[in-house]
């Protein structure tokens, strides 16, 4: 789980705009939803991570403060690709196991 986790801290560190449109609160909220979301699906399994996380990698995830819109967004737009990564790397979703 960490492995994924990481990639996913450093993106949106990397691209916070200038101008936050959303509040503290607000993001605090969509970064315990993102953790919860990958707690969820890796349910301590490694194995499991490291799918995901590779598919991440492959979808190129990296994209710019401009691409990702304020802080919100982002978490938004990392919960979307996380869900995809999940898909792509042809895993039964957490709740379904």
């Amino acid at each position: 789980m960490k492995y994924l986790l990481i990639p996913l801290a450093a993106a949106l560190l990397a691209s916070q705009p200038a101008l936050a449109e959303c509040t503290t609160d607000q993001i605090n909220a969509k970064a315990r939803q993102l953790a919860e979301r990958v707690n969820q699906l890796t349910e301590s399994d490694p194995e499991r991570a490291a799918e995901i996380n590779e598919q991440l990698r492959e979808m190129e995830v990296k994209q710019t403060a401009d691409q990702l819109g304020d802080e919100c967004q982002a978490y938004d737009k990392r919960l979307q690709h996380v869900e995809e990564a999940e898909k792509k790397a042809d895993i039964a979703p957490a709740e379904k196991r």
